[in-house]
């Protein structure tokens, strides 16, 4: 059986909509540097920027970032709505 870390357990996600298309994916911040987001649903049709990028011919795991959703938790983090662990 694996081995289950128990600060990940007590750890929560915070929920985080992108503030162009609306999108919600869980936050969670173990550093400053480090960001771990969990996409709930389908994000290459939910995320508006994905969603375009496929629509050009971009297969959405090769783009490395929605810049509306990487802003959007950012400013989560700045407003103290994604605590730093």
């Amino acid at each position: 059986m694996p081995r289950v870390d128990e600060r990940d357990v007590a750890r929560q996600e915070a929920d985080v909509a992108c503030r162009r298309c609306g999108t919600v994916v869980g936050v969670r911040k173990n550093s400053v540097s480090q960001t771990s987001i969990q996409w709930r649903g389908d994000a290459a049709t939910t995320c508006t920027e994905l969603a375009e990028r496929r629509a050009a011919g971009l297969h959405p795991a090769l783009v490395p970032r929605c810049q509306a959703l990487t802003e959007s938790i950012d400013e989560a983090v700045r407003d103290g709505l994604v605590p730093i662990e």
